[in-house]
């Protein structure tokens, strides 16, 4: 109703500078986020730049149910968005945190985690600092947990990152940001590796999955 309420050429601004900023962020930015960045980032962006405002205040809770993610997760998310300059925190209290949404037109130069103009439509990703513990299994069982892994879907991929986050977060005091993503990406590569090889093919690799949090 508020909205009927304004005049037509300015209610019409508003909607094609909304358009804009979605269109930029979905062409030029999401393609080289993770999915819990993409969907926390979106979500800041729907309750702030849609609502005329570049910034929201509202609680971690709040973030994680409507992006139907841990808090864990969302705090991590928060974390990495702000290394990449999309997000400010500018005030945390009990009642929320004010989250300032930065948008890709507003930066005086392009972030240095997009690739450079005109190097090709696809994603340049930071390459990780070692490589996964798959990559020691036999050429025959790195296939098949490969190919096992691909087979449970991005549904239950995104369970099992629940589920390495909240314990890795445990063995740091409760804090989701003190672990790296190589770490996270094996524990994840762990509980797969549980899921889909039975007692026998995981004896040869279970201690080199032990060894990661003894490091």
């Amino acid at each position: 109703m508020e909205e009927k309420a304004r005049p037509n050429g300015e209610f019409s601004r508003h909607w094609a500078e909304v358009v804009r900023a979605y269109c930029e962020l979905m062409d030029e930015v999401m393609p080289y986020l993770p999915l819990a960045e993409q969907s926390v980032y979106q979500r800041l962006f729907r309750l702030s730049h849609v609502q005329q405002s570049p910034f929201t205040k509202c609680r971690y809770e709040d973030v994680a149910a409507q992006c139907g993610v841990s808090v864990s997760t969302v705090r991590r998310a928060v974390k990495a968005l702000r290394t990449k300059h999309l997000l400010k925190t500018v005030w945390e209290s009990k009642s929320g945190t004010t989250f300032v949404v930065q948008l890709l037109s507003t930066f005086p130069h392009r972030p240095s985690f997009l690739p450079r103009r005109g190097r090709g439509a696809f994603p340049t990703l930071r390459q990780p600092s070692r490589p996964p513990i798959y990559d020691t299994f036999t050429p025959e069982d790195r296939a098949l947990f490969i190919d096992c892994k691909q087979r449970l879907g991005p549904a239950r991929l995104n369970e099992l990152t629940e589920v390495a986050v909240e314990w890795l977060a445990e063995r740091a005091n409760g804090d989701p940001e003190e672990f790296s993503d190589e770490l996270l990406r094996d524990k994840v590569d762990e509980l797969v590796f549980k899921e889909v090889f039975g007692p026998e093919r995981r004896k040869p690799y279970e201690e080199l999955f032990a060894c990661l949090y003894r490091s």
